[in-house]
């Protein structure tokens, strides 16, 4: 079953017959998702930290957002990944249907995508304490084998139905 949500997954976030650019300019024809203007503000309950270095924007919807990196590093043991929905119910989906990868766009390289999403406890800013009553968060990690121009997407079924997709393309550096 899970193998026919992957397919599926697959299928529905990646377009099909997009030819990836000419190896090696990776840094001149990658179209990085750059921070939203306006920016993205989360639902009121959510009460996210901001970087007041502008290393990391939010991105997306209500439905399903995430933390952009501005400027991604190769990782030993893989970056982390944290998502979040106004769907998404901590306390209920410690396992949360949704399927994370990553293609690289400027060279042919396989498909990477994260082994398992896991459901995250109530959102909080250290050293604050945790508090039961927030909203929760999902978290990841994927491991980019290489540098270069890679997309990242996300896909999401909470238990409404109502699917959520979410993508955003970074530049990896070594």
């Amino acid at each position: 079953m899970r193998s026919q949500f992957l397919l599926l997954a697959l299928t529905l976030i990646l377009p099909v017959g997009v030819p990836p650019a000419s190896f090696g300019e990776s840094s001149r024809v990658c179209a990085v998702t750059n921070a939203p203007d306006p920016p993205f503000i989360p639902p009121a309950r959510w009460d996210l930290p901001g970087y007041p270095d502008n290393s990391y924007f939010l991105y997306g919807t209500p439905g399903l957002w995430a933390y952009v990196h501005n400027h991604w590093k190769l990782h030993v043991g893989g970056a982390k990944l944290p998502y979040f929905s106004e769907h998404f119910q901590w306390r209920e989906e410690r396992d949360p249907r949704m399927v994370v990868l990553a293609r690289r766009l400027d060279a042919p390289a396989d498909l990477v995508w994260a082994e398992r999403v896991g459901g995250g406890s109530a959102s909080f800013r250290p050293p604050e304490p945790m508090d039961p009553t927030k909203p929760g968060f999902m978290v990841t990690s994927l491991h980019i084998p290489t540098a270069g121009c890679w997309e990242i997407a996300a896909r999401y079924v909470p238990p409404s139905g109502q699917v959520q997709i979410l993508s955003y393309t970074v530049l990896v550096e070594p």
